[in-house]
């Protein structure tokens, strides 16, 4: 099928809600935060890297240190040359990397510049295939990088009027910081009790660093500056910084709520609970029970070397997305490398290069034990989109808000060219789509994550429209990262609960894939969905984890 083909079907579509959650995000009037955009200008013109700025100069490249050509050298010499040589080949590949970064981050300052003249500016706002919604603007976005997005608020205030109002706005500054594991009263406490450090990062942020502490450091010192306005000026400030509540690994999610799975519920904070649930942890402690039955000395290398959230965090991410256990071996490597990078003495004396392979496999086993449903739920999803390439036809599906989702993967093939430039001859070639044709492999890896992204895009759609129905103006949205004022973040907090919960009682999401495949196939021959378990989705309505 066409992309014309597809935008016609889709015009033949209900996209009443597409459209008024679009005109809501195209609504939102956004200003430049003017102290955020002369700090990043004052650190990029004078080369500081401070907050994950990449470096505006190359790394300088080692200099040849041997007397004699590699061919001469002894067997201990070649060793030593080919050490240099990877250390110098991985300075050059960084400096070749940070080329685009240093480019975006000049644009960046200079669109920043401009609209900074401005009273407000507003973003237009599209659909991915999936349903995502995405501003579209290449650099200065409130979608981008922590540093580019810090230097956006709201054009339209709104005044901090009592505790209750601040509440979120002290709540966000934790999680910017990284004191996101503790309760939603702790954050509040915790940004009352550090005023002080808060007034002295505003007074001079360039000699009061504390603000580099944060996970995301330029949007928590545009959360310094708005807070100790508050602190300043007291109630009735007029508030317009952006503040979020995210999801807890949002894609298990919904693939917990989908099947009604009691524990990955519980772990992904679909349950009320006194405390924040952190699937990571819960998978680190897993593989640890796991690997303490494997009597070894790379498995009591592992244990000694500390296996925590942080080993976790990225394969438990891409599970929703059909990552590989490939991919997880890399994530766990990185991590390995970073805390041995940060001064943690390397046990495995490799780098961690063969514990990270068998930790993936432990990783991996951990993982389908704390969120089973997760697997049944993708595993179906994929029969689905076998069935769609056995019949030649690209899977599709339609979602809550009756966005028509269409997997256009076709099979490919090399072509090749032969021009003539400056009087050489050039040889190239390309991949070209095959007409007619269907793609079973990217069919297969794309069906699970496509079909997870085109829920959370419905559950976001209804949540806009519903807290634009109900006063709220103002969107910072970021797939499943809902943002509006302080003030209004209790409503909103509320309405995406019920919005969420409303979507999966309403849809049974699994049932209406295969009912979609039978008319779009022709064909019966479609699998039943697995079945569900005994999570009541009503909980969620009084989980505050579950968005915090």
């Amino acid at each position: 099928m066409s992309l014309n083909d597809h935008l016609t079907r889709l015009e033949n579509c209900n996209l009443t809600e597409e459209y008024s959650c679009l005109n809501a995000l195209q609504h939102t009037a956004w200003r430049i935060n003017k102290p955020i955009l002369e700090t990043l200008r004052n650190l990029w013109d004078n080369g500081q890297s401070w907050g994950k700025l990449p470096a505006r100069d190359d790394v300088p490249l080692p200099a040849y240190p041997f007397t004699k050509d590699p061919q001469e050298m002894t067997e201990a010499e070649k060793d030593e040359f080919r050490k240099w040589s990877r250390s110098r080949n991985q300075i050059y590949s960084f400096n070749a990397k940070s080329v685009s970064k240093r480019i975006q981050v000049e644009r960046t300052l200079q669109v920043a510049e401009y609209y900074a003249k401005q009273d407000s500016l507003y973003y237009v706002w599209q659909n991915d295939f999936r349903g995502r919604k995405y501003a579209s603007a290449t650099f200065l976005s409130p979608q981008s990088a922590d540093w580019s997005k810090a230097l956006l608020e709201f054009a339209n205030p709104m005044p901090i009027n009592s505790w209750d109002d601040a509440r979120w706005l002290c709540i966000h500054g934790a999680n910017l910081y990284g004191n996101d594991k503790i309760t939603l009263d702790q954050r509040e406490g915790w940004a009352w009790d550090n005023v002080d450090d808060f007034k002295r990062v505003t007074d001079d942020p360039y000699t009061n660093r504390y603000w580099l502490e944060a996970d995301k450091p330029f949007q928590f010192l545009a959360w310094c500056y708005e807070f100790t306005g508050l602190v300043r000026e007291g109630w009735g400030y007029q508030s317009r910084l952006p503040v979020s509540a995210d999801g807890s690994c949002n894609g298990l999610q919904h693939l917990s709520a989908i099947l009604r799975d009691e524990r990955g519920g519980k772990a992904t904070n679909l349950i009320p609970s006194d405390q924040p649930q952190d699937i990571y942890t819960e998978v680190a402690e897993t593989t640890k029970k796991l690997i303490m039955a494997d009597d070894t000395e790379l498995a009591r290398q592992c244990l000694q070397f500390g296996i925590d959230r942080k080993i976790t965090k990225r394969p438990v991410m891409i599970v929703p997305y059909s990552g590989t256990r490939h991919a997880c071996r890399d994530y766990i490597h990185e991590a390995i490398t970073e805390r041995i990078e940060e001064g943690q003495p390397d046990v495995f004396g490799d780098g961690g290069f063969v514990a990270s392979n068998y930790l993936s496999l432990h990783v991996w086993s951990a993982i389908s034990e704390v969120i089973q449903s997760a697997r049944k739920v993708m595993d179906y999803i994929k029969e689905v989109g076998d069935v769609y390439s056995e019949h030649n036809t690209h899977m599709e599906w339609l979602t809550p808000t009756g966005w028509l989702v269409l997997q256009d993967y076709n099979d490919t093939e090399t072509k090749r060219i032969k021009t003539h430039i400056n009087g050489s001859i050039l040889k190239m070639s390309y991949l070209q789509d095959i007409e007619g044709s269907v793609n079973r492999r990217r069919t297969g890896l794309g069906s699970s994550p496509n079909f997870i992204h085109s829920l959370d895009a419905a559950a976001m759609t209804k949540t806009i429209n519903k807290c634009k129905a109900s006063g709220i103006t103002d969107f910072a949205m970021v797939h499943d990262s809902y943002g509006t004022h302080s003030s209004m973040m209790p409503l909103m907090s509320e309405i995406l609960r019920q919005e969420f919960v409303d979507m999966y009682e309403k849809h049974n999401v699994l049932t209406e894939l295969r009912d979609h495949a039978i008319i779009t196939l022709g064909t019966n021959d479609v699998p039943e969905p697995p079945s569900v378990g005994n999570l009541d989705l009503r909980k969620i309505l009084e989980s505050q984890y579950f968005f915090a």
